[in-house]
């Protein structure tokens, strides 16, 4: 059985971190969702342990409180590495985290410490992402100068789950002990406790094809491991063969890596301990039974249903599973095969037109490659937490593939990358027919306002709305209620988007349309970068038709929200929903610790305050999604 290590690198971007004692290769990466708060459970625990000593825990507090200010600047955190064998929760990784960042307040030139604590950006607990991010949290009286950009410039501690790629080398921590092999103090691995310890795991090969396409040789253990071949291959076909610049390439590699560490034959990590398999034990299972095969203990699942997260983008769901394996089978390769599998993304996203639409015309620099990244997220990935995963992405990708292929490293600190991706404009409607609002407001600096308006051809406003969402990534569906395009008389009209960060970035996209009792509703897809007017129309592309829950929606108790004990039909409507939604949540009318949790999720999904209490706002929010 192979162990998991853990990686932490400490710095204000993203970096991929190797150390030259011990050689590792990112493998298995799969999509993490979305950011969770730390549970109580541990601080709560440690509480009596600590009253032993109050003098410290009152400078502490006082410590905590009594600086305030305006964060102007940031020292850099030093790079650090820390190993675990096994995965260890959050509370285990957050435990040797810093306690404090030294930070400039209110312009001084001198530096300040404040009190922090860490959480994930990405939901902790309930993924198999191959990597992730922390950020700081710091108290009330601290605030973040508007001329800073929480995605890019405050420090974030990035978390990589890594494999040896020799596979003689044996982690040097136990489980037992999660201690780190070497502090920031100490600067330095210990030889004698870094040495390899010797394994009996097998040497790795990769599987042949013949020239009639059949499998000569079974797939071993990290058949895939060469990551970097992986890589190029994965580069060459986005730009080759999918005409995709650098930039795009660079942010579609980035979802990948963090799905499955760029190895076509991943499964999904909670699935292998499911199953009783190995990656290339249950790649071969499935190639050899056509996608019938059994599990460890005998049983007899299907690739098409059995819920795993398969491959360089983890298909997870049974109708993906089973484009995925006809196209496998038709074109007489391994289900592993990654030249298929980019086959497979490539035909995909033909149907996502917004996404492909923005990848095709994000500009072939550090901004296209965040805004690719973070827009991949939104609207193809869609993480439940995809505000802080987008932004995650976007700073990585910057850092890492982006450095490798422009030649550069980007920074994205003192520059707005404000865009507006895959939104709807109308070009023709017919009258009393309205028109859904999409895409996404995207920059690097949290986005302070949003404005849609439509205006006759004398230039009068008839319905404008003006929001304030403070995240670096917005739904323009949040305007869908106030844009009424089906209310609108016959005549000409211009809609106009118009978004705003924090840095004073702007961008605004208009389009002219017309309203006709007999024209044909329809609708184009566009793409705006900072400085553009209105965009070209773009050839009407394919999009599935999104939506509302079809079901009842619960009712909210007199109380004003539900809370953890409730039970009944209204719990089971509230459940029903957050499944139909796409988490994974029982149906059983009882408000327990998961069913909390899930809200949370919801909530950070829409851009609200992770409350965990589901009352009239977020009832609201609920009612104008669309999937």
């Amino acid at each position: 059985m192979r162990r998991r290590i853990i990686c932490f690198a400490l710095s204000a971007m993203l970096i991929l971190t190797f150390i030259p004692q011990i050689t590792f290769a990112v493998e298995d990466v799969i999509d993490m969702a979305e950011s969770e708060e730390i549970t109580s459970e541990e601080p709560a625990e440690e509480t009596p342990e600590v009253t032993e000593e109050p003098s410290e825990e009152a400078s502490d507090e006082s410590f905590e409180y009594e600086v305030s200010g305006v964060i102007t600047g940031f020292v850099p955190l030093e790079t650090t590495e820390y190993y675990y064998e096994g995965n260890p929760d959050e509370g285990d990784l957050t435990v040797y985290l810093p306690e404090t960042l030294s930070v400039y307040l209110d312009g001084s030139d001198q530096p300040s410490n404040i009190a922090v604590s860490w959480e994930a950006v990405e939901d902790f607990d309930d993924t198999d992402f191959y990597f992730y991010s922390l950020k700081p949290v710091w108290g009330e009286g601290i605030t973040l100068s508007s001329s800073l950009s929480e995605a890019v410039d405050v420090p974030w501690i990035t978390v990589y789950k890594q494999e040896p790629e020799n596979t003689n080398v044996e982690p040097v921590v136990t489980e037992e002990e999660a201690e780190p092999i070497y502090t920031e103090e100490e600067g330095s691995i210990d030889p004698e406790e870094g040495a390899a310890e010797e394994t009996s795991d097998a040497s790795l090969k990769a599987f042949a094809l013949d020239n009639a396409g059949e499998i000569v040789d079974n797939i071993t253990e990290d058949s895939y491991a060469d990551t970097a071949a992986n890589t190029a291959t994965i580069y060459n076909y986005l730009t080759g063969t999918m005409g995709l610049n650098r930039a795009a390439a660079c942010g579609v590699m980035i979802k990948i890596n963090a799905e499955s560490a760029m190895n076509p034959i991943n499964l999904q990590n909670t699935y292998n301990s499911a199953f009783g398999l190995s990656d290339s034990e249950y790649t071969n299972a499935v190639d050899k039974g056509k996608g019938a095969y059994k599990t460890k203990s005998g049983a007899s699942k299907n690739f098409k249903t059995d819920s795993g997260g398969y491959g360089l983008c983890q298909w997870t769901s049974s109708g993906r599973k089973t484009n995925l394996l006809n196209r496998a089978i038709s074109s007489g390769t391994s289900i592993g095969n990654i030249g298929m599998q980019l086959a497979h993304l490539n035909a995909e996203l033909q149907s996502y037109g917004n996404v492909y639409t923005t990848l095709k015309g994000v500009p072939n620099n550090a901004a296209g490659a965040y805004i690719a990244a973070a827009e991949f997220c939104l609207s193809f990935e869609i993480p439940a937490n995809t505000v802080n995963t987008a932004a995650s992405r976007g700073r990585n990708v910057l850092s890492s593939y982006w450095k490798t292929y422009s030649g550069a490293a980007a920074s994205a600190s003192g520059t707005s990358f404000i865009s507006l991706c895959g939104y709807a404009y109308p070009t023709k409607l017919k009258t009393g027919k309205g028109m859904d609002v999409t895409g996404y407001a995207v920059s690097n600096y949290n986005i302070t306002s949003v404005t849609g308006t439509i205006k006759n051809s004398s230039g009068k406003a008839l319905y404008s709305k003006t929001l304030k969402p403070n995240t670096t990534a917005y739904k323009l569906s949040n305007m869908d209620n106030d844009m009424k395009f089906g209310k609108l008389g016959a005549g000409n009209y211009t809609y106009t988007i118009t978004a705003t960060d924090s840095l004073g970035g702007t961008v605004t996209a208009s389009h002219s349309f017309n309203v006709a009792s007999g024209n044909t509703p329809a609708k184009a897809l566009g793409f705006a970068t900072k400085g553009a007017g209105s965009t070209a129309a773009a050839a009407p592309a394919a999009a599935s038709v999104k939506k509302g829950y079809p079901g009842p929606f619960p009712k909210i108790p007199k109380r004003g929200h539900f809370k953890k004990g409730d039970k009944g039909t209204q719990v089971k409507n509230l459940q029903k929903f957050l499944k139909w939604y796409g988490y994974s949540i029982k149906v059983d009318g009882k408000c327990g610790k998961n069913t909390i949790k899930t809200i949370k999720k919801f909530q950070k999904a829409m851009g609200m305050k992770a409350t965990g209490r589901f009352g009239k706002k977020t009832l609201a929010k609920a009612k104008a999604v669309k999937k």
